[in-house]
């Protein structure tokens, strides 16, 4: 490790840190009385080598313009963002691992000064910047003139111009006095004008193009001006021996605007409040809240350089502590001996702190102790005295801080978790005991999970108007009011089962803490409240002060507006953000908040608490392809990644929520999605991505629920692979809607050579159909006429004759002339009906059912009474003549079987046609009588009308349980084999 101060050497000079005696004997009576007014002492948060940070010995602290946070080591540089830290060293391209300062210009580029030179921050790695001064260390790195850089070594201030550097005679200034950029352009530096720091100092100031200085004059002493710093609004801090001034440079002259009794400072800025924070030269860091206030030390720990964030939160870097964190002088350490449990007594607290019960003075925070007995936990405040427990052991104290013995009042066969105690009866609750109320000392009744508990693990008691309430971890609060218990659950409202506090507010409201949010009661509804702000963590309290209620989690001090919450500003738990919180404790009369925790007890002042509310940053961290880290270019507002090779990837990007008080989250969508949380990684993982470009927004939000006013973003470019390449896609677009066309265009054919070929078919069958009607009717037809005639004159020849007509002997007429004209007569019927059906083309199932209906009734005559042939459906359907004729005669048949066979009285046929099919049913109340032989009209019976039926590609269904029943369904569309 390299040593604090610069090297003596002829060019910087002999380095001098003593200090007269008298001068030092002062300092130490500035501690000692800036101890006596502190009421307790501050609580920093640490960060450290365990953290990942390259070194403990921090020379330089610095917060960018997006909100991360720089240390600079005698190792390396450090970046952190509130969560990790990443490393920066010569592999990185730093000149030399041991950095000085660290700085921006105003285009946002970072600066880094080290021992051995100059770098800038190029994308992920730095790049040496070539100066006048060689490898000299550069010690202060500072934004300048017209936007150009300020750099400083031992004895020279370097500023950036357009094609070099000019360079300024700062004398024998140390390198650590610092220099100023005003804003007409000119530079202002303190030199030391004698050999050592003792010495006389003056301000010297370079004009925007001049090399030869100008002194300033000041009201200072002769040793004045040895250290100057400027501020945001543009005013210069200046230190002397003795005091800090404020103030500006008018007409070559500072003029002080105030001044802070702070002796030695050496690096110092103002706070968000305003307040001064100073590192002194002899170790300390002090703070004043105003020029006219007593400075106050809030360490003795030797400090190197410190910024204030935005936050309004103090980072101090150490010469081997690492870096501290001071949220505010809101928080103080009183003791550091792990707490347990808490009490408030008006003005005083009581804590358990291993074997001993501690007094604290909630005024002056001043603990005092006494040893107990090991193992205590509770500590409750009764009407005379005080009450301990230690495991399953209950005592009382009479005189808590006297050496008298505790005396023993009762025991719990299991543990003791909570006791109450603000009547004459004393209520005690333990792990699987459930609740004994003593009174006098005497048990007055015991209460369990089956007098409506709803457990018998009750981890602590709390009392509020409504009376007592049993707090479990994961069966809710239980309310005792004389023998009724009403319990809360999640089942009725609450964020959770698992309670860990309970607060009452004026007018009776009931609050919870759980360990996911706040809950609310009204004595008969339960709300949830916060769940956004808050998230999972444990609420230790809920109370009330001026300003409505308040609460206090794990992460932060909440205030309650409403339905919302919001945190106040960036309260730190200091020592017990690494610790655990074990009680906490409001105290009225002094508007403080004491916390127990396994680091010591902590006091929380409301008076001294910052109002820094600001909204939180986002930023892009990282991006990992296939567990492979990628250079990300542009900046962490908006990030584009090279190109990601083809295929499919898994990618994982992460970013970063820059807000150092509370917890604050990040959300995240992809185009123009929905936001949603990345979880409390902070990280965005796609398992599959595929090619083309993708475009991830972040923002962060605060605790209270504020978006960052920036949003992220992260472009992805994953290459396409060949056949995805857009000429390739558009190619194999172009082709396939080709291929697409011809095959529409070879379907369309096809279908209108089909089309085509069915007219052509149907123009052939129509025609055949009525060649075979023309032949049936010009030769079939007239043979049967010209015999029909040919029996008429044979008859009329034997009439002529004298001839009588032959009849047979039981009275049956037996002439075979009548005979022959019965049977061609008939012949003749159905060769009509078969033109009938083939001649036409348009056969409509209303003309159907006519001419079956005319064929029923003319041959029922009287044997059937009752005959209906009704068509169900459209009687305009049109049915194929194939199909006509087939079911007409299959209606033939099976009215023939009914006349003939069954005896039938009523006769239906019922006709269906369907757009895909048609159906005909034959039904009579007759007895079936199968048939033997050949029969009927068609010559073939039942197996006829099946076989019509089958042909047709329909179906056929005999049914003679009730009567007889034909039914056929033939598809319209099949044609017929």
């Amino acid at each position: 490790m390299r040593p604090q101060s610069l090297p003596d050497s002829p060019r910087f000079g002999p380095v001098q840190t003593g200090s007269p005696i008298l001068r030092r004997a002062l300092l130490a009576v500035c501690l000692v009385s800036a101890l006596a007014r502190a009421d307790a002492q501050p609580a920093f948060d640490t960060l450290t080598r365990a953290d990942g940070l390259p070194s403990d010995y921090v020379q330089a602290v610095y917060q960018d313009r997006f909100g991360f946070l720089w240390f600079g080591t005698d190792a390396g540089l450090a970046r952190y963002d509130g969560r990790r830290v990443v490393t920066f060293t010569a592999d990185d391209g730093l000149p030399d691992p041991f950095v000085y300062a660290v700085g921006e210009d105003h285009a946002g580029v970072l600066w880094v000064g080290t021992f051995s030179g100059l770098a800038r921050k190029e994308g992920e790695r730095f790049v040496e910047v070539t100066t006048p001064f060689g490898d000299e260390p550069i010690v202060a790195v500072e934004p300048g003139p017209g936007g150009r850089m300020l750099v400083q070594t031992g004895t020279q201030v370097g500023v950036q111009e357009e094609g070099g550097w000019r360079v300024l005679d700062a004398g024998a200034a140390n390198g650590w006095s610092g220099v100023v950029a005003l804003d007409d352009g000119s530079v202002v530096v303190s030199r030391r004008l004698g050999e050592t720091d003792d010495g006389p100092w003056d301000l010297a100031r370079f004009s925007p193009r001049g090399r030869a200085p100008t002194p300033v004059a000041t009201e200072q002493t002769a040793a004045g001006g040895r250290w100057i710093s400027g501020t945001e609004d543009g005013r210069i801090l200046l230190a002397s021996r003795e005091q800090v001034s404020l103030g500006r440079l008018l007409e070559g002259r500072f003029v002080a605007e105030a001044a802070y009794p702070i002796a030695d400072a050496r690096r110092m800025t103002l706070g968000a409040r305003g307040e001064l924070y100073v590192i002194a030269d002899e170790g300390g860091i002090w703070s004043a809240d105003a020029p006219d206030a007593p400075p106050v030390l809030l360490s003795t720990r030797r400090a190197q350089d410190l910024v204030v964030d935005r936050e309004g939160g103090v980072w101090v870097g150490t010469f081997g502590e690492g870096v501290l964190r001071l949220a505010g002088r809101h928080l103080g350490i009183v003791t550091r001996t792990p707490a347990l449990r808490l009490a408030v007594d008006g003005p005083t607290v009581w804590a358990t702190s291993g074997a001993a019960v501690v007094q604290i003075d909630s005024e002056t925070m001043k603990p005092r102790s006494r040893m107990v007995r090991p193992g205590l936990r509770e500590v409750v405040v009764a009407q005379e005295g005080l009450y301990l427990t230690s495991g399953p052991n209950g005592m009382w104290l009479e005189d808590p801080l006297s050496p008298a013995l505790p005396v023993s009042r009762f025991m719990d066969p299991n543990w003791i978790s909570g006791m109450e105690a603000a009547t004459d009866t004393v209520w005690v609750s333990g792990y699987g005991s459930g609740i004994v109320r003593y009174h006098d000392g005497a048990v007055l009744d015991t209460l369990r999970a089956a007098d409506g508990l709803g457990t018998d693990m009750v981890e602590g008691l709390t009392r509020t108007s409504h009376g007592v309430w049993a707090l479990t971890r994961s069966n809710g609060a239980a309310l005792v009011q004389r023998d009724r218990i009403t319990r809360v659950t999640r089942t009725d409202g609450l964020p959770s089962s698992a309670i860990y506090a309970v607060g009452e507010q004026a007018g009776g409201t009931v609050w919870f803490g759980t360990d996911r949010g706040l809950g609310r009661w009204d004595g008969e509804t339960a709300t949830a409240v916060g769940a956004r702000e808050l998230g999972r963590q444990r609420m230790l309290a809920v109370f009330e002060r001026p300003g409505g209620m308040f609460a206090v989690g794990e992460r932060g001090l909440y205030q309650v507006e409403g339905d919302r919450v919001r945190a106040l500003g960036p309260v730190l738990f200091g020592a017990a953000s690494r610790a655990s919180i074990n009680a906490v404790a409001y105290v009225p009369e002094t508007d403080r908040v004491v916390l127990a925790t396994t680091a010591g007890i902590l006091s929380l002042d409301f008076r001294k608490i910052p109002n820094v509310i600001t909204a939180p940053q986002v930023a892009v961290l990282s991006l990992r392809v296939d567990d492979d880290e990628q250079v990300i270019t542009g900046s962490v507002l908006d990030g584009r990644a090279a190109t990601i090779p083809p295929g499919r990837h898994r990618v994982e990007v992460e970013f970063a929520s820059l807000f150092y008080g509370a917890g604050a989250g990040v959300e995240y969508r992809v185009g123009a999605g929905p936001w949603q949380p990345t979880g409390p990684e902070q990280r965005v993982v796609f398992s599959d991505l595929g090619a083309g470009e993708h475009v991830i927004e972040a923002r962060a939000v605060g605790p209270d629920g504020a978006h960052s006013e920036e949003v992220a973003r992260m472009t992805l470019q994953v290459a396409p692979r060949w056949w995805e390449r857009p000429a390739v896609v558009w190619a194999l677009g172009l082709l396939g809607l080709g291929v697409f066309a011809l095959a529409i265009r070879e379907l369309s054919q096809r279908r209108l050579r089909r089309e085509v070929e069915r007219l052509e078919v149907g123009r052939r069958v129509q025609s055949e159909r009525e060649r075979i009607s023309r032949d049936l009717h010009d030769h079939v037809g007239a043979q049967l006429s010209s015999l029909l005639a040919g029996v008429e004159l044979a008859k009329l020849a034997r009439r002529a004759r004298g001839e009588a007509d032959p009849v047979g002997g039981d009275g049956a007429m037996a002439d075979p002339l009548e005979a022959v004209e019965t049977d061609a007569r008939e012949t003749i019927r159905q060769l009509r009906e078969t033109i009938w059906a083939l001649h036409d083309e348009a056969l409509t199932a209303g003309a159907f059912c006519q001419r079956l209906d005319a064929y029923v009734r003319s041959h029922a005559k009287d044997r059937i009474a009752d005959v209906q042939v009704t068509c169900d459906g459209a009687p305009e359907q049109v049915l194929p003549p194939a199909i006509a004729l087939s079911l007409y005669r299959i209606a033939q048949e099976a009215v023939t079987n009914a006349l003939k066979h069954s005896g039938a009285r009523s006769l239906v046929i019922t006709l269906r046609p369907a757009v895909e099919s048609v159906s005909l049913a034959i039904a009579d109340d007759g007895r079936f009588v199968p048939p033997v032989g050949g029969d009927g009209l068609s010559g073939f019976g039942i197996g006829s009308m099946r076989t019509r039926a089958e042909q047709l590609g329909g179906t056929f269904d005999l049914d003679t349980a009730s009567g007889t029943r034909v039914s056929v369904d033939v598809p319209v569309t099949t044609p017929p084999a």
